[in-house]
């Protein structure tokens, strides 16, 4: 009692060269909890573009954070310094406030770009410029920040 065997598409009578269903080899039968030998699982390595992703991710935000960290102190070193050379301009008496606050600026590590002084009234305003340390591509120097501070006695 032998069973025939009826293959559509087979090359020859008795289906020569081709493999009964329950044989056959292929991604299609993965299901059935084992691998063929010679055929990959075809989601191996199918995490690491995520996780390629993730770190971009992470290194861009690293980056991000450390950039605001460096304005942030940037601006604090302009307030101190704008804040200590007005200051020091409007208690010199004479002429000469400015030149006080561009030293006391230097010396804070920034650079004096407006000083107005009046000495008859005991008021300075000094405006000064901190490199942030930030630097953009294409521009020759970091980015900068100003603060501006006035000084002296109330009106």
């Amino acid at each position: 009692m032998d069973a025939e065997r009826t293959v559509i598409g087979g090359s020859g009578a008795g289906g020569e060269g081709a493999a009964p269903p329950d044989e056959a080899v292929g991604p299609w039968n993965a299901g059935a909890g084992r691998l063929s030998e010679g055929v990959g699982r075809r989601d191996e390595g199918s995490s690491t573009v995520p996780a390629v992703g993730v770190a971009a991710v992470a290194v861009a935000l690293a980056l991000m954070v450390g950039t605001i960290g460096q304005g942030l102190g940037a601006r604090s070193r302009a307030d101190t310094a704008a804040d200590l050379a007005a200051l020091a301009a409007a208690q010199v008496a004479g002429d000469d406030g400015c030149g006080i606050a561009e030293e006391v600026a230097k010396r804070n590590g920034a650079t004096v770009t407006e000083c107005i002084t009046r000495p008859d009234l005991g008021k300075a305003t000094v405006t000064v410029e901190v490199p942030s340390g930030v630097r953009v591509p294409g521009k020759p120097d970091a980015l900068k920040v100003s603060a501006k501070a006035v000084a002296g006695r109330a009106e």
